[in-house]
């Protein structure tokens, strides 16, 4: 038997690419997915069943060591997709993170801000997201991600430079809208990217170091700030916080153009960085270890609009997006922080400097979350605890405006709100993954509905509470607190769905594969 034919039917049952190598669902692919979660393979005449989708799938596979195949798949893609997404990500957050430091530069006399004009810029952000998910993510299966994902980085670096030619808080109002849009393709379409090629127990920690981009880059914003601001302040006649713009345009739209040739496309794609990083036999465990790892729901074809319906009909994605929208509330100090910690009396460079740290324990408290949680493949607890110690620096913020006090609680908030975020994406791709449109579907619009948290929060801080901004930090609390009760309700949810494909499962004698809970 060839290696082409020998996986002829997982791999059509995966996705079998098209002619266009671009719609990787073909019209075998519904009766293969039900075969693969049967725990059968039938091929050539012969007839496997197995207590296992997984091992059945494998052995139909006919690669004798593809164990050990699996796991330098997975290495490979640590290497390659993983580090690749991740510079994109911090790139993409420092263009829109930079407004909180640029604020510490001449922002606000340059383009008369007054009252709640910053907040404004901070939020029109949001609407620009807004529009450009959903429309991004419903193509995001049909074309190159390694062409796309750059190519808007590129085009989002662009934008960003045009905030040094701003003039007019109505100027600054519609550039940061743009870069909204334009920004938005990114995160979503990573996180589909990544659930096309990593399993449900490998994805979460993988997110999250994915997610430490937010965090660094808004650390790493501070730092650059700082260099730049004591170096090219006033050079040229360009002020401080112009030039932080520029070169951070420089630096993103450069990775971008690498990016290209490091991304790989999809696991049944003739196309992308796979074709040089992997051989065929790899690509082919790739393809059939995502159809085992499907959450035991019968997979139907689907267009994208069926998508849609399956979506905002799924009592589960709502919970997701209550939780969602309020954590992006819970932490909307981010654009703020530069100024609250200036807030504490240390001068301009220091206060950045400042920033730094608490981000940095942030990114390690996210990976070692996400990773505890994949290795005892658990979700709501592994959320939900981190929120809380981030609730305790709020508490302590809101009564005392002491400096060490209050700086070592930023410690707190940032690495609990922060540290609990990459699991969201998680639980949201591999909780809804009944079809590939609508996972593509609801990552973006839960992310889209997640921006309202994004456009209230930066009103919280009004000028006339500054520095202590007592009433956002109650807020705040108030939105974490929300957040863990939705996390809360969606774990018992899930234990009773598990409960009901336990039976099911052994009622039918299929393999039991439950949601992660």
């Amino acid at each position: 038997m060839s290696s082409n034919d020998r996986v002829a039917d997982p791999v059509a049952g995966l996705a079998a690419a098209d002619n266009d190598k671009k719609d990787a669902f073909n019209t075998d692919k519904a009766e293969a997915i039900e075969l693969a979660e049967k725990g059968s393979v039938k091929d050539l005449g012969v007839n496997a069943t197995t207590t296992s989708a997984r091992e059945s799938a494998f052995a139909e596979l006919g690669i004798p060591d593809w164990e050990a195949l699996e796991k330098k798949l997975v290495r490979r893609l640590d290497m390659t997709l993983l580090p690749t997404l991740w510079l994109l990500y911090v790139f993409n957050y420092l263009d829109r993170a930079s407004i909180g430091q640029a604020r510490l530069s001449t922002l606000d006399e340059d383009l008369s801000l007054e009252g709640s004009q910053f907040g404004s810029a901070v939020s029109i952000l949001s609407a620009g997201y807004v529009l450009g998910q959903v429309p991004s993510n419903m193509i995001i299966g049909k074309i190159r991600p390694s062409l796309y994902l750059p190519g808007m980085a590129i085009l989002w670096s662009g934008v960003s430079a045009a905030i040094a030619g701003v003039k007019s808080y109505e100027g600054l109002l519609a550039v940061r809208f743009f870069l909204g849009l334009v920004e938005a393709p990114l995160f979503p379409g990573a996180i589909y990217v990544m659930s096309s090629w990593y399993t449900r127990r490998e994805i979460a920690v993988r997110i999250a170091i994915m997610s430490t981009g937010v965090s660094l880059a808004n650390g790493l914003s501070g730092l650059i700030a700082a260099a730049v601001f004591s170096t090219l302040e006033g050079a040229r006649g360009v002020a401080g916080w112009q030039w932080l713009f520029i070169v951070l345009a420089l630096f993103g739209s450069a990775f971008a153009l690498v990016a290209i040739f490091l991304l790989p496309d999809y696991p049944q794609s003739n196309s992308g960085s796979a074709m040089w990083t992997m051989t065929e036999d790899m690509r082919k465990v790739a393809q059939v270890r995502i159809i085992a790892d499907r959450v035991s729901e019968v997979e139907i074809k689907s267009t994208i609009w069926i998508g849609v319906k399956l979506t905002v009909i799924d009592y589960k994605f709502w919970l997701l997006t209550g939780i969602n929208i309020s954590i992006s509330a819970a932490y909307g100090f981010s654009n703020f922080y530069p100024a609250i910690v200036r807030g504490l009396g240390y001068d301009r460079v220091t206060a950045l400097l400042l920033t730094f740290p608490p981000y940095c324990v942030a990114a390690a408290t996210s990976i070692a979350v996400a990773w505890n949680s994949d290795r005892v493949g658990e979700r709501g607890w592994h959320f939900s605890t981190p929120i809380a110690v981030g609730l305790a620096g709020y508490v302590i913020c809101m009564v005392t405006t002491a400096t060490v006090p209050r700086y070592s609680a930023s410690y707190l908030f940032i690495g609990g709100l922060f540290g609990a975020n990459p699991l969201i994406q998680t639980w949201l791709s591999t909780t809804l993954a009944r079809t590939p449109e609508k996972k593509a579907v609801s990552v973006a619009l839960c992310n889209v509905l997640s921006q309202i948290g994004n456009v209230i929060a930066p009103f919280f801080f009004i000028d006339s509470d500054e520095p202590r901004y007592r009433l956002a930090f109650i807020l705040m609390f108030l939105m974490g607190s929300l957040c863990i009760s939705f996390a809360l309700a969606l774990k018992y949810c899930l234990w009773r769905e598990n409960k009901r494909l336990f039976r099911e499962a052994e009622e039918n004698g299929t393999p039991y594969m439950p949601y992660l809970q």
